[in-house]
């Protein structure tokens, strides 16, 4: 699978269920969320002005992804609101046959513009962040089309690690291409 391919999976309207839990504390939350997915193109205003902060050459962008959420976590009724935007740029050449990797820029409200490195093997995609004094490591996958997996681990440089695991069903507003 190209990691194309990967990110038009993931555009649609998505309903996901998550444990958290810090490793240090022992203690979990669970939360809930309503996603929608959008599927843009490297020539959208949004991907350009990434690009341009990240001071990265837009003509390397393969697609870009629009995600809405909104949230409810365990202990607080209060909805949360937030965005992302995720852009992969175009794979780097020589890597092993049957492993796609690159560079993959992000941006959150809550977080300034980012570049991590992307890997895509066996249809799982896994995204490597160090920001400051936290390193995370997220891997995505499918089990069909219409339902899909994630995980990931935050360690902080004072040692504590905080693991989460998302299920995920597509509720709509996007037909998987057919490939």
């Amino acid at each position: 699978m190209e990691i194309v391919n990967f990110f038009e999976k993931l555009a649609g309207k998505w309903f996901s269920q998550r444990t958290t839990h810090d490793l240090a504390t022992q203690q979990s939350k669970a939360g809930k969320s309503d996603l929608e997915a959008e599927l843009l193109t490297s020539a959208d205003a949004d991907v350009e002005q990434l690009c341009k902060s990240l001071s990265v050459d837009p003509s390397f962008v393969l697609c870009g992804l629009k995600v809405i959420q909104k949230s409810t976590v365990e202990g607080n009724p209060k909805q949360q609101f937030g965005s992302a935007l995720i852009v992969p740029l175009t794979p780097e050449p020589g890597t092993p046959e049957g492993i796609t990797e690159g560079t993959l820029l992000s941006h959150t409200a809550s977080h300034p513009p980012t570049q991590s490195r992307y890997s895509l093997a066996n249809e799982v995609l896994t995204i490597e962040t160090t920001d400051g004094n936290t390193h995370a490591q997220e891997r995505w996958w499918f089990i069909t089309d219409n339902l899909r997996m994630r995980t990931s681990v935050l360690k902080h440089q004072d040692g504590s690690q905080v693991a989460s695991f998302c299920s995920e069903i597509r509720m709509g507003g996007h037909k998987p291409p057919t490939s």
